[in-house]
């Protein structure tokens, strides 16, 4: 989850590991730190609790002229809370390295316990901490050869970079579960947990894998696996550097609201063909052409809850049998992994921990994965057999808005060209795919009804409490926004199926906990429209995200409404409703929008 950026070269490497920070900052911003190295061996550590920008007040005014190597960390804690000592970079007791790490080092007790018996005082309570020590222990005079002894020692998953006061010019770690890169232009040399980090700054990167260690120095590197000196392939950079401007709006994500439309478009293009009305890409013909009887879907958080609307999809309009299970419970459950099934992991970051470890359980028992990501490069594009892109573009808010209506126009694309090959309907086929021209167009004619969602917002943002409800296509929409509610308001809230509440979940229900449903022109309006006086009978408030042309609009306390369409493609207008109005209700809260508290937009630990 933390972000790890490195350079070593002739520049002044402070403001490169600054403005790397701040690119890596999604990954993590309870706190910043760098250390930087000079000529003369001598360290600048700099540390600050809070933002990057926090970091770089710190070190405004520091003369940090010559010192031309350094490590940089933005931190989300694990272990220790948020404070000066548990920010990274850690040294050894004699002072002479320094370490950033992202990961977890699962036996770290009983490592700190030994080093303890052995006379090592520590200040602060991290994992990484023990490896700054652990590195001192080990030390026999060579950096990279203890670092190989490191790494049998250590546990768990980590991307770890050294630098030696000794050594002024060297970089080096490890990596294991956790993503590094390593960018090298000329004489100057770089490594980043993001090649996205990189763009604009040189040309090629390489992929760091499981296993490797590394060292750059003086414009060179060195990599080794398994005691075999490896050459990795180097991967172009495409993406030209784009300032992330925020425009005429306040929030990064208001901005991603408004470019869903256009987002939409990309994710259609190559894939739908509107003229000729069929799909069309290369890809998905292989996969169809498979003749998969079953589809398993593993995915966390946000992604789990568009895969959950890829089930109804895929059930739907391509009759396959779909199963969508959380990562972390699939990597731990019982696997019944088969030839027949069709394994897609969903991740925006393409390097979420968990899928990516039950994908390489997929692969090892021969089982087919497809990765639907966001992240060209990611360690799941990589290690799936094949699978399609999102095109969502770069998203600063950590609240996901324009990746997750990435991720469900693919799965509806996904399913129609399964359904095509299959029993759907062509008149049904039809039907959908020329209202999904529509989408993009509604979205943004929608984006216009923005005030009408923020007086919503505003007049329950005093509630402390909301359930979300929704049936069939509907609940997974209920679900992310929820979630959407949570992450940005810190209000709780939960989403159930319509259906349920009269199993238990009427209990919670008075005149201060509200609900939402989401009912549009699906044929269960009207059992929803049932729940709706279910609520209301016991005093309950209920807002309503309903189909303009809705005729039972006097049943809720309050309505948003969107054009009326199909059941497959309302959902896209539905899921905007609710992310405006998580937006709104969280800016008339105070909250911090694009960065929300405890959160990290890239899950790269378990």
């Amino acid at each position: 989850m933390c972000g790890i950026f490195g350079f070593t070269g002739k520049q002044d490497a402070a403001p490169l590991l600054l403005k790397g920070l701040s690119r890596l900052e999604y990954r993590g911003y309870d706190s910043a730190g760098i250390c930087v190295v000079n000529g003369n061996n001598n360290f600048y550590i700099g540390k600050a609790v809070g933002k990057v920008m926090e970091l770089r007040n710190r070190t405004e005014g520091v003369d940090l002229a010559g010192y031309t190597t350094g490590i940089g960390h933005t931190r989300w804690a694990t272990h220790g809370g948020v404070t000066t000592n548990n920010c990274h970079p850690h040294t050894s007791s004699d002072g002479r390295f320094a370490v950033v790490h992202n990961g977890i080092i699962e036996n770290y007790s009983e490592l700190r316990t030994m080093l303890q018996n052995e006379g090592y005082i520590f200040y602060g309570e991290t994992d990484t901490e023990v490896a700054a020590k652990l590195f001192e222990h080990l030390f026999d005079e060579d950096d990279f050869e203890t670092l190989k002894k490191l790494t049998t020692v250590i546990e768990g998953a980590y991307a770890l970079v050294f630098i030696d006061r000794e050594n002024p010019n060297r970089l080096f770690g490890a990596k294991l579960g956790s993503p590094l890169v390593i960018g090298i232009k000329g004489d100057s040399c770089y490594v980043s947990s993001d090649y996205r980090s990189l763009i604009g700054t040189v040309e090629e990167y390489i992929t760091l894998e499981d296993g490797d260690i590394f060292c750059i120095e003086n414009g060179d590197y060195r990599i080794v696996n398994c005691e075999v000196e490896l050459v990795r392939d180097k991967e172009s950079i495409t993406e030209k550097e784009q300032a992330m401007e925020l425009g005429d709006f306040p929030h990064f994500m208001l901005k991603e609201i408004h470019e869903q439309g256009e987002v939409l478009r990309n994710v259609f293009a190559g894939r739908v063909d509107f003229q000729e009305k069929t799909i069309r890409n290369n890809t998905l013909d292989e996969i169809v052409a498979q003749g998969f009887e079953r589809i398993h879907i593993i995915a966390s958080g946000t992604s789990y809850h568009a895969g959950y609307l890829g089930k109804q999809y895929l059930e739907h309009l391509a009759d396959l049998p779909t199963e969508v299970t959380v990562s972390t419970e699939f990597k731990y459950g019982k696997q019944f992994i088969d030839r027949k099934t069709l394994y897609i992991f969903v991740s925006q970051s393409g390097e979420t921990a968990d899928s990516l470890e039950s994908m390489k359980i997929v692969n090892e028992r021969g089982g087919y994965t497809f990765g639907i990501v966001n992240v060209p490069g990611s360690s799941i594009s990589r290690l799936a057999k094949s699978g399609l892109f999102t095109h969502a573009g770069v998203e600063v808010g950590v609240a996901s808005t324009k990746a997750f209506t990435a991720q469900i126009a693919t799965f509806l694309i996904l399913a129609l060209a399964f359904g095509q090959k299959k029993d759907l309907e062509y008149t049904r086929f039809l039907s959908i795919l020329e209202d999904m021209e529509k989408i993009p167009d509604r979205i943004e004619t929608l984006l216009k009804t923005s005030d009408r969602i923020r007086e919503v917002a505003e007049k329950y943002a005093r509630y402390p409490n909301f359930f979300y409800l929704g049936r069939s296509y509907e609940l997974p929409i209920a679900m992310e926004g929820s979630l959407k509610l949570k992450e940005l308001t810190y209000r709780h809230s939960e989403a159930y199926s319509s259906g349920e509440l009269k199993h238990g979940s009427l209990a919670l229900i008075d005149a201060d906990f509200p609900s939402i449903i989401i009912n549009g022109s699906s044929p269960l309006h009207g059992k929803n429209c049932s729940s709706v006086q279910e609520v209301k009978s016991r005093g309950g408030k209920m807002i309503g995200i309903i189909a303009s042309n809705d005729q039972k609009k006097d049943i809720y306390d309050d309505y948003l409404t969107f054009e009326a369409s199909l059941p497959e493609t309302e959902v896209f207008s539905e899921v905007v409703i609710l992310q405006l109005f998580a937006y709104h209700m969280a800016n008339a809260l105070g909250r911090d929008i694009d960065k929300p508290r405890n959160l990290a937009k890239s899950v790269t630990v378990e």
